[in-house]
């Protein structure tokens, strides 16, 4: 029964090639017959324009002169090639020389191409007709023609007898081999039909595989549930080990605050001298308790992860730490809610990014904010001022004979100033006062005075006194500066920061011409109407 089933394939499969490969090599090789024919006649065609190409400057000369001897070297040149049977110039004065089969133009098969004046290409002189010769193009074409198609038909004829091999050699054997494996296998035992190396998801494979499946039901179940407990076992063994050797505090927290469970990385991370019955009310472990509590409260209720910073307790170290804190709920087996609470230290980081905002802030030399960093200070202190209606005095500082030490004593001599006048200005303030390095020896200061407007002289006078002391300006040099300051009042001359540098500008500069070292309040210009009156 195997060698007729293989015949049968073999002999139907054969023959169905064999039909397929003929209509198919029939229907291409009419299509590419007449395809390579058109190309070669239309090549053709293309020669033709190139020899015109070649001679009609020459052409245009002899019709434009009417020089029949250079027109008679041209048409000859012309039907010297064996595609043009005749060639004629005409000039538009008559003149008309032909060359080749004199017995007259063809006007069906004529190629005429009009020819321009020399120097004035606008100008018409005349033309150049060709006769080709269509015979020899159509010959050519056949004979080019007939050659691929005989190349495709022998083509055809090979892939159609490897098809034919191929299908007995994937086919007709593999069925012969799979009947003799299934005879000598006895039901029940381990024993599996060899899937036939290099086939794809065919036919006989497809049967292969559900033969297989047939034999192999009960023990595969068995091995399926023995690879199952393996699998859980071997991912519970993974779990673990991410749980206990990840670097990252993980916990479950109710929502009480009360820490269930964690790993070794929440209890190094938390622990810091800490007992470890400490470490159980997770809430106590933050700066803020309160604010924890919301936190842990909103993944509950809103069921949506929270992500925040948190500041560690102070009794857990003497230095700031800092977590970075992921929360979101989860439910335990008994269907209650908690949440998972996963945090890495960021301390670290959080210090860089204070020496960065630190960095930006200051004024390189003076460790004063510098003036984009102070003029943002400045606005807001001036928002919290109209909030709290508050009063504050902003001053604008310069110095007296700085120049002339800087010039002197050189620019390290002049550091050495303006570093001990920062240091004495932030001395003489208090801590929520703003103390601003303006630009060169330019400071801004922005004073709280509270209700007390006596206080605005007193403070600068005290800082007056404190910039006019002695300044050590190296290798047992000594040098004193003073400063000239113009102070406006907060809020009576206006809450515009712009507005107020420059009224504590122009006020400054007054000191200046009025002897320096001194301080003066701004006063608001007197209108016309009040000097008219006065006079």
């Amino acid at each position: 029964m195997s060698i007729d089933v293989r015949h049968s394939l073999t002999v139907r499969s054969g023959l169905t090639i064999l039909a397929g490969s003929v209509v198919l090599t029939v229907a291409l090789s009419t299509f590419f017959y007449q395809r390579i024919f058109d190309e070669q006649v239309t090549q053709a065609d293309r020669q033709l324009q190139q020899l015109v190409a070649t001679v009609e400057s020459s052409a245009a000369v002899a019709a434009y002169l009417d020089n029949a001897e250079l027109a008679t070297d041209v048409v000859r040149g012309l039907t010297k090639n064996d595609i043009v049977v005749s060639a004629a110039l005409q000039s538009a004065t008559g003149m008309r020389i032909v060359s080749g089969d004199v017995g007259g133009f063809d006007e069906a098969q004529l190629h005429q191409f009009p020819l321009s004046a020399p120097f004035t290409p606008e100008e018409s002189i005349g033309s150049l007709s060709l006769q080709p010769n269509r015979p020899l193009i159509e010959q050519r074409a056949r004979e080019v023609a007939v050659v691929y198609i005989a190349t495709l038909v022998a083509h055809s004829l090979v892939l159609t007898i490897l098809t034919i091999l191929l299908v007995h050699w994937r086919l007709a054997r593999p069925l012969t081999a799979l009947a003799r494996d299934l005879h000598e296998i006895e039901p029940g035992s381990a024993s599996r039909l060899p899937l036939p190396t290099h086939r794809r998801r065919d036919e006989v494979a497809q049967l292969v595989d559900d033969i297989n499946a047939l034999l192999a039901a009960t023990q595969g179940t068995l091995e399926g549930e023995r690879r199952l407990r393996q699998y859980v076992e071997s991912v519970e063994r993974r779990f673990r080990l991410i749980f206990d050797h990840a670097s990252c505090g993980i916990s479950l927290v109710d929502k009480n605050g009360l820490v269930l469970f964690s790993n070794p990385s929440f209890n190094r991370i938390m622990s810091q001298g800490r007992p470890a019955a400490d470490m159980t009310n997770f809430l106590q472990l933050f700066d803020d308790p309160a604010q924890v509590n919301l936190l842990l409260l909103h993944a509950v209720t809103e069921d949506l992860p929270v992500s925040v910073d948190l500041l560690l307790s102070g009794e857990l170290s003497g230095n700031a730490r800092w977590l970075h804190a992921l929360f979101s709920s989860v439910r335990n087996e008994d269907g209650d809610l908690l949440v998972e609470c996963i945090l890495y230290d960021i301390s670290e980081r959080a210090r860089r990014e204070r020496e960065v905002q630190h960095e930006a802030e200051r004024d390189a030399l003076t460790q004063l904010y510098n003036r984009r960093a102070g003029e943002r200070h400045l606005r807001q202190a001036l928002v919290q001022v109209a909030t709290d209606q508050q009063p504050c005095a902003l001053m604008m500082i310069d110095l007296d004979r700085f120049k002339p030490i800087n010039d002197t004593y050189g620019h390290e001599a002049g550091d050495r100033v303006l570093i001990a006048v920062s240091q004495r200005l932030s001395q003489s303030l208090r801590k929520q006062d703003v103390v601003v390095r303006w630009g060169g020896d330019e400071f801004v200061v922005l004073v709280f005075t509270g209700k007390n407007a006596e206080a605005v002289p007193l403070v600068a006078d005290k800082l007056l006194q404190a910039v006019s002391q002695p300044i050590d300006l190296g290798g047992g040099r000594s040098g004193q500066v003073g400063a000239s300051i113009g102070i406006v009042l907060i809020p009576e001359h206006g809450l515009q920061l712009d507005d107020l540098i420059a009224k504590a500008d122009s006020t400054m500069y007054e000191v200046k011409e009025h002897g320096r070292h001194h301080f003066s309040i701004y006063r608001e210009p007197a209108s016309p109407a009040a000097l008219n009156s006065g006079a």
